[in-house]
């Protein structure tokens, strides 16, 4: 009868463990999180490091100021995402900061990032 009783407390712990786990990975898009995490890692990989701006040409440093400031807020939208909305947020914030690398590159005779 003991191990009984010692059975249905762990059943009851397990499930108390799944309880919070399984509604998050119900509202959780694996092809949104990755199209999120393909376009933050894609312009993290055109602003760390930017290239270097010729000297004097401060519209170009803007553009990669904010091109970062795009890559490092995406980056915290997708530290907390959990929902297809968000994941698709921090994709919108990511393609500004590719747009804005690809305004840099265009101001630099540089190609524009591939996407």
């Amino acid at each position: 009868m003991t191990w009984l009783w010692l059975t249905l407390a762990g059943l009851v712990l397990v499930a108390g463990a799944l309880v919070p786990v399984l509604p998050r990975r119900e509202r959780r898009s694996d092809a949104a999180e990755t199209r999120a995490r393909s376009a933050y890692l894609l312009l993290g990989h055109h602003v760390d490091p930017p290239p270097p701006a010729p000297e004097g040409d401060a519209e170009t440093e803007a553009l990669f100021r904010r091109a970062i400031e795009r890559w490092h807020s995406a980056g915290g939208v997708l530290a907390e995402a959990t929902t297809r909305e968000e994941f698709a947020l921090a994709q919108r914030i990511a393609e500004e900061g590719l747009d804005t690398v690809a305004e840099a590159h265009a101001r630099l005779g540089l190609p524009p990032p591939a996407r």
